[in-house]
């Protein structure tokens, strides 16, 4: 079956996240996000209709650009009832989805003050959150006292600095359990992880020959694979624990680990984008 849905006043969807084992999806839009369950059908047809559960238009003023549902202490991919909210308005909002209305639900306000382009949650119970803005700046919250950690701001020379090579965006964040991790790369394919601490971030790992544009996602997994996407039209696996990076590990603080990627006719991508215009319909 297809699930389909239609956003109020046909605006664009900027953001999608799901939660409650499946049930309950979460769409950030151009005025506010709204909260659907899923998996109600219609036996008339092949396809799902989500019921609209509430439209949260008051906490932001501006586009929602990432909804994300806290993850699970133990990393199992089931999710917490905790909803986090990032917008052009620079606000970083909380919301127990339990709760049967925005006033009741929204539980903390963080005042980033920039445009924002990513957040996610961190810590052994995920009471921690970082936050990456359009002008490649990132600082880090406690959520639930709306209290900020520490406000590393824009940190591509100190990170291109201590890789040895330019860093021009910062990509996202993983946690794994034990450690928040920082994705940052450059035009020309290369990239680097860090690990983030309270007050400082600190490079463990060079990610060399497999990217040959600007890397635009990944994907980590517990086996410490990292899989990279980027705009050379290429999908390459890294593995941060492989013979190359025990090898190099001798001589480097910060190991250099050769990608597993494929060889698809060479494209080069231009410095990446982060700025969106209002009403285009383009979507990056």
């Amino acid at each position: 079956a297809v699930a389909e849905m239609q956003l109020p006043r046909k605006e664009e969807a900027l953001s999608v996240a799901i939660g409650y084992g499946g049930a309950l999806a979460a769409v950030g839009g151009s005025r506010g996000f709204d909260l659907r369950s899923l998996g109600a059908s219609d036996s008339t047809t092949s396809t799902c209709s989500p019921n609209l559960l509430g439209t949260y238009e008051d906490a932001h003023t501006e586009e929602v650009t990432k909804v994300r549902f806290q993850p699970a202490p133990d990393l199992s991919g089931a999710t917490t009832n905790t909803l986090v909210t990032a917008s052009e308005d620079g606000l970083v909002c909380t919301f127990d989805t339990s709760k049967p209305n925005e006033e009741e639900a929204l539980s903390s306000v963080l005042n980033v003050g920039t445009p924002l382009r990513d957040v996610g949650s961190f810590g052994p119970n995920g009471e921690g959150l970082y936050c990456l803005t359009g002008s490649e700046t990132m600082s880090v919250w406690h959520h639930d006292s709306a209290q900020r950690i520490c406000d590393f701001g824009d940190v591509r020379a100190q990170l291109g600095g201590s890789a040895g090579m330019s860093i021009d965006y910062l990509v996202g964040c993983n946690w794994d359990g034990n450690e928040l991790s920082l994705l940052a790369g450059n035009s020309d394919g290369g990239a680097a992880i860090y690990r983030v601490d309270a007050g400082s971030i600190a490079l463990t790992h060079t990610l060399v020959g497999g990217h040959r544009g600007c890397v635009r996602g990944f994907v980590a997994t517990r086996q410490r694979h990292w899989i990279t996407g980027g705009e050379d039209a290429r999908l390459c696996e890294w593995n941060l624990d492989g013979p190359q990076a025990a090898a190099s590990a001798v001589a480097s603080a910060a190991p250099r680990v050769r990608s597993t990627a494929s060889n698809p006719p060479e494209r080069r991508g231009g410095p990446i984008k982060h700025t969106r215009k209002k009403n285009s319909n383009a979507p990056y």
